[in-house]
């Protein structure tokens, strides 16, 4: 390979065709037989060990060279008086400065040196000293001295784009741009890990980021409040979801909000100008003008819409229209001045000048205002900090994973799965808040409560109270969960005893067991099940419903005398019976039944009943998954079938008939069992003061 760039070298330089010798020696002196001589043979030798050292550069070690130092030379190899002065290796060639001076400059001129340790006869310059030391050297042999190793134009053309975007880049302003992202040499040779970085706190945060999220002054708004807080509309359904229609119907409205936006601050400028002019043609002028230069003013504001294929006649359309607005609201305010002037002719006179300058500023501006009102911005719910906060001592803390009682029974998933809004609130980055964006379906909702049962007016009369009957549907993953939530936070601030059901889908599943009910026939109990309801009801409302007493003709109408007389007994701490207090209320009911599972389905469900057959409180229930419980059913007992094959249908469980009684849903499909045969009137099924 070094025989082939030598005497490819030499050729460009001599643009002859000598022959130059890759040896130690410049020439070759052959004896009489034609054999060469010791010397010249261990010249040749060395000189190939050499070669074979010193250009075979690579950072991966020779394997079968001896191990040392990469690319050295051995300390057998006897080439000492080659008149070599440095070793190099791989790390010089790469490393070594630049110039005259470098690894391989030295190199080079060693092995010219002790290339001419011999002598020619024939006086030839076959030396080759020159190859390297020449300013020719790489070439090409031709008269003219053109230089053959020019940049290729493919290369050239590929150097040149890379200056134009590199330039382009440079022009770029804003923080990703313009911040240094040198990462200094101490930070390459920290050992800092992922734990040694600062954690992110609430002052890092941008103020553009700040702006567009907005947090409730309160932390919780009632009902009322997120009845009328002021939120931005949700976006059109997809149109993958059957409705490619309604989509493309949104898409055109939002397609010519923008462009009319875009139009009227182009425009806002020039209309006051165009105002100020007395002269009709002046303004004709000026107008004629608008719609040359339009186009582009709006297309450097919206230059994905300036893609469009008709942008320039829906841009001069929206012109013509931002236009005719304009000159109708100065009608409108001439025709308004000319309706008060005589009304107003006293208070007038008495007016100086500068009020009527005022006043006409006023009114320019007001038919200017062209832009419209502010567009709103998300608000959000925290439910970790509320200001005012319900009565309950309990619904003001958290529990251990971070959860909000507010919103209890609401916690992470049994199975570790997903729809709780708990896998949202891990990954935010400040760990101190409990957000949930309050939506127009939320608002939605809020209205229909407040609307029907006017729960929010202190002063509200018994007559005046309602309950509202709300279903709320969507496909999965829209935030129906995050809805819910927010309703049932937003109640409790507003004074509302919740029963909160967030997985409806384990509890038409996971019964534990079912057993008749043997003072109902017809109707089925799931003790564990009601057992856990009490509890939970009774932490979260304990104090809100410990003066709320329960009839005993109420009591009757779910439990035996036996066991009537058992919950008294185990209300009053085992008393005897001439000394249990009557009636009991409902927070000692609650207590009893989390106490004991032969008692809970009776008592959950006397305090239900009790509360919603009063008007003190307002009562909501709020059960989350609530098509679950139209699905087939998963509790099986005999005394319903006794080939044990057909489900029990959840609305025949005590425990789920009064929420399904109160909806007044039932399925039509073949073969659900789901009926309102057992069903409870209407009328009388929903409560009468709550949702």
């Amino acid at each position: 390979m070094l025989r082939h760039c030598v005497q490819s070298a030499k050729r460009q330089q001599g643009g002859g065709l000598r022959w130059c010798s890759s040896l130690a020696s410049s020439s070759v002196d052959h004896n009489s037989d034609g054999r060469q001589s010791h010397h010249q043979k261990a010249a040749a030798a060395a000189h190939h060990q050499f070669t074979k050292r010193h250009f075979g550069i690579s950072r991966h070690p020779d394997p079968l060279a001896k191990h040392g130092s990469i690319n050295a030379v051995d300390d057998d190899d006897d080439i000492a008086d080659s008149g070599v002065a440095a070793r190099v290796t791989a790390d010089d060639l790469e490393y070594g400065e630049i110039g005259e001076a470098n690894a391989m400059s030295l190199q080079m001129k060693a092995m010219s040196s002790a290339w001419q340790d011999g002598n020619n006869d024939n006086g030839d310059d076959d030396d080759g000293s020159d190859l390297f030391d020449s300013s020719d050297f790489g070439r090409g042999g031709d008269d003219d001295g053109d230089d053959d190793m020019d940049e290729d134009p493919a290369d050239a053309e590929f150097h040149a784009r890379q200056q134009q975007i590199k330039e382009e880049l440079d022009q770029r302003t804003g923080r990703l741009w313009t911040d240094e992202w040198i990462i200094p040499e101490e930070e390459w040779l920290s050992n800092k890990t992922w734990d040694d970085i600062e954690e992110w706190k609430p002052q890092l945060a941008t103020r553009k980021s700040l702006e567009s999220v907005k947090v409730f002054e309160g932390g919780v708004p009632t009902l009322q409040q997120l009845s009328e807080l002021d939120l931005p509309p949700s976006l059109s359904v997809h149109p993958g979801h059957g409705s490619p229609k309604q989509y493309a119907t949104h898409r055109k409205k939002h397609i010519k909000s923008r462009l009319k936006m875009a139009i009227q601050l182009s425009i806002h400028d020039d209309l006051q100008k165009i105002l100020q002019m007395e002269s009709w043609s002046d303004k004709q002028e000026a107008v004629d003008a608008l719609f040359e230069v339009i186009e582009d003013r709006v297309r450097e504001r919206e230059p994905v819409l300036g893609k469009q294929p008709e942008f320039g006649a829906m841009v001069e359309n929206g012109l013509e229209q931002v236009l005719r607005m304009v000159q109708g609201r100065m009608r409108g305010a001439a025709s308004k001045v000319v309706d008060d002037a005589s009304d107003d002719a006293a208070e007038d006179s008495d007016n100086t000048d500068g009020e009527k300058a005022a006043a006409n500023e006023d009114n320019k501006d007001d038919v200017l205002n062209v832009v419209g009102e502010e567009t709103a911005v998300p608000v959000f719910m925290d439910v970790a900090n509320v200001k005012n906060a319900p009565n309950s001592a309990f619904l003001t803390k958290s529990n251990d994973s971070g959860i909000p009682n507010l919103i209890y029974p609401l916690n992470v998933h049994h199975r570790e799965g997903v729809g709780r809004m708990v896998e949202e609130w891990e990954l935010a980055a400040n760990k101190e808040t409990r957000r949930i964006m309050m939506r127009d379906a939320t608002k939605a909702i809020a209205s229909k409560i407040v609307d029907a049962t006017n729960c929010c007016d202190s002063s509200v009369s018994d007559s005046e109270k309602g309950a509202a009957r709300v279903l709320v549907t969507g496909k999965r993953g829209v935030g129906k969960t995050a809805a819910l939530a927010g309703i049932v936070a937003s109640a409790r601030v507003s004074g509302h005893i919740v029963v909160y059901l967030p997985d409806g889908d384990r509890l038409r599943r996971h019964g534990f067991y079912i057993e008749p009910c043997n003072h109902r026939k017809g109707l089925y109990n799931l003790p564990m099940i009601a057992q856990e309801f009490c509890e939970q009801l009774l932490t979260s409302h304990g104090d809100d419903i410990n003066k709320m007493t329960a009839s005993e003709e109420t009591m009757k109408e779910f439990l035996t005398n036996d066991q009537i007389k058992k919950v008294f007994k185990k209300a009053n701490d085992d008393e005897e019976e001439s000394e249990v207090e009557m009636p009991l209320t409902l927070d000692k009911l609650l207590n009893v039944g989390s106490e004991s599972s032969s008692l809970s389905s009776g008592c959950y469900l006397s305090v239900i009943s009790t509360l919603m057959n009063q008007t003190e409180k307002p009562f909501t229930i709020v059960a989350d998954e609530f098509n679950c419980y139209y699905d087939h059913g998963h509790y099986f007992h005999m005394d319903y079938d006794e080939d044990v094959k057909k489900a029990i249908p959840l609305n025949k469980i005590s425990i789920f008939k009064p929420f399904m009684d109160a909806m007044g849903l039932y399925p039509t499909i073949a073969g659900n069992d789901i009926s309102r045969d057992d069903a409870v009137d209407a009328s009388q099924a929903m409560m009468k003061w709550g949702s």
